[in-house]
């Protein structure tokens, strides 16, 4: 099941089964060069050798710029 909490603290143990989100984000404050933010977002899937991002997703900003 996903979704049952919001944040998971340090001590929660991953196990097989558990569907988790990963979301690295970026930001620059406001007035500053730049000013904005980025987040990538990858859903995984906890396995007994590891886990699989089912996002399927190519990532880094190259595939999130929009042209002008």
């Amino acid at each position: 099941e996903a979704g049952l909490e919001l944040r998971e603290d340090i001590d929660t143990v991953l196990e097989p089964g558990m569907v988790v989100s990963m979301e690295p984000m970026i930001m620059v404050p406001e007035g500053q060069p730049g000013a904005g933010g980025y987040r990538e977002h990858d859903i995984l899937v906890v396995g007994e050798g590891g886990a699989e991002n089912i996002t399927k997703f190519p990532f880094g900003p190259e595939h999130n710029i929009l042209g002008v």
